[in-house]
């Protein structure tokens, strides 16, 4: 065998020879690493408002943390490299046409040529603004009116930039005015490369003592059909709404703080849910307090105001008002008295007086029985099934029984029954409004109860 016959199978070996005075890895040249450049090959949507504000996803290769993209020669905002071969981002504003997408990375770039389209939109316009006036040393949250808004728009008062600017909708603005000497000051909308102009539409003026806010009503209001307010039964939840108005601060800004002389509370700020409570005597009135806090330079202004509630067992005080009237009756009692519940603004007052008259002129009550009420439903303004009396707030139905002598014949009757009754709401408290008796009695044709 030759001597390069074995060196080539010491090599195939594996084996390293090294030659005299030589290292064991020699150095030679050696290629640069070799640098990929992005690849751009999609973008979607593939149009948006000229206005800017539209995110859009990028697809490609070889895209890298640190990416760069324009679209129209306007720098993307937002720019995000979800992975190597997708990016999104947020448009600039842009004339409106077909523009090319750009992604660079590491000073390489690719684009694709008219790869988005911005579309114009309609100039907005400027209807009003709310409030129209406020401090000079700015800060005051307005709201402006009008039409074709769009995310991304700006505003300036009196050639101040405005700040916080967000589009709530395409007709509906909210931002912060900056500082301004005091005057009228025109009100201007930038949407895109189109703006609004509103005219003198907004009034700096020099704050003056700060007037502390001004609660203009406290009402607290069950969620049942037609029922009054400042009303609630025991248990019952009702909804507490304060009214406020403020010169400076915008209600959201304002701290609201709940009490009652009893219940609880659900939920903050100008309307609130209130829980009545449950074991006490009621009738009753019970307290409900709001108190609203403006948060001001030095001392705070506060103001409160106090709603009284009227707090009923109303199923209870039907049913008691009801069993009295037929007791009363069945004791005979002077006829005024025995009406006394019933409300002067119903008709059936006046009929029942005429009723209990008559019954204590041709008759005598021997005995009576008058049980517990077996049904009892509030329904304000609502009908009671018997005689389909309407307009009424409560039904009581009672079970009755009497045992009288006809003072005409000295014969004697029975009757037996239930004692209908309808009740309302009126002056903070509950009436009778009418009475009719459905039964039987043991002599036909009786006049014993209507």
């Amino acid at each position: 065998m030759t001597i390069r016959g074995v060196l080539a199978g010491l090599a195939l070996a594996g084996l390293t020879l090294t030659a005299c005075g030589g290292s064991e890895n020699p150095i030679g040249p050696t290629d640069p690493p070799v640098v990929v450049g992005p690849t751009v090959l999609g973008i979607a949507p593939g149009s948006g408002p000229a206005s800017g504000g539209t995110t859009v996803t990028i697809s490609g290769a070889n895209f890298a943390a640190g990416a760069a993209v324009s679209i129209g020669n306007v720098a993307a905002t937002s720019v995000t490299v979800v992975s190597s071969t997708s990016i999104t981002a947020v448009t600039g504003a842009s004339a409106a046409g077909a523009a090319s997408v750009t992604v660079t990375v590491d000073g390489r770039s690719s684009t694709l040529a008219s790869a988005f389209t911005y579309v114009a939109l309609p100039p907005p316009t400027i209807s009003g603004i709310s409030p129209s006036s406020g401090s000079t040393a700015g800060g005051t949250t307005v709201t402006l009116a009008g039409t074709n808004f769009a995310s991304g728009a700006t505003v300036t008062i009196g050639g101040v930039a405005a700040t916080g600017v967000t589009a709530l909708s395409s007709t509906s603005l909210r931002a912060v005015t900056g500082p301004r000497a005091a005057g009228a000051a025109d009100v201007v909308v930038t949407v895109g490369t189109q703006s609004a102009t509103l005219a003198r539409g907004y009034t700096f003026a020099v704050p003056g003592p700060n007037p502390p806010p001004v609660i203009t009503s406290l009402v607290v209001q069950s969620t049942r059909a037609n029922a009054p307010s400042n009303f609630a039964d025991v248990g019952e939840e009702v909804v507490a709404t304060a009214t406020v108005q403020d010169a400076e601060t915008p209600v959201s800004r304002l701290v609201f703080e709940w009490s009652a002389e009893g219940g609880a509370f659900t939920g903050t700020g100008p309307s609130v849910r209130w829980r009545a409570p449950t074991g006490v005597a009621t009738p009753t009135e019970l307290r409900v307090t709001v108190k609203v806090t403006e948060a001001v330079d030095g001392a705070p202004q506060i103001v409160s105001s106090t709603a009284t509630v009227r707090v009923h067992d109303s199923i209870k005080e039907i049913s008691d008002v009801s069993v009295q009237f037929l007791r009363d009756f069945s004791d005979q009692r002077n006829p005024e008295y025995v009406i006394r519940n019933f409300y002067t603004g119903c008709p059936g007052r006046a009929e029942e007086l005429v009723d209990v008259t008559n019954n204590q002129l041709n008759y005598t009550i021997t005995s009576y029985r008058i049980d517990p009420p077996t049904s009892a439903t509030v329904n304000f303004g609502g009908t009671c099934a018997y005689a389909n009396k309407k307009g009424v707030d409560g039904c009581v139905g009672t079970p009755a029984l009497w045992k009288a002598i006809d003072k005409r014949t000295g014969l004697s009757e029975t009757s037996t029954g239930i004692g209908r009754t309808t009740t309302v709401y009126r002056d903070s408290r509950w009436w009778l409004c009418d009475s009719n008796f459905e039964g039987t009695t043991t002599r036909p044709f009786s006049t014993f109860i209507r």
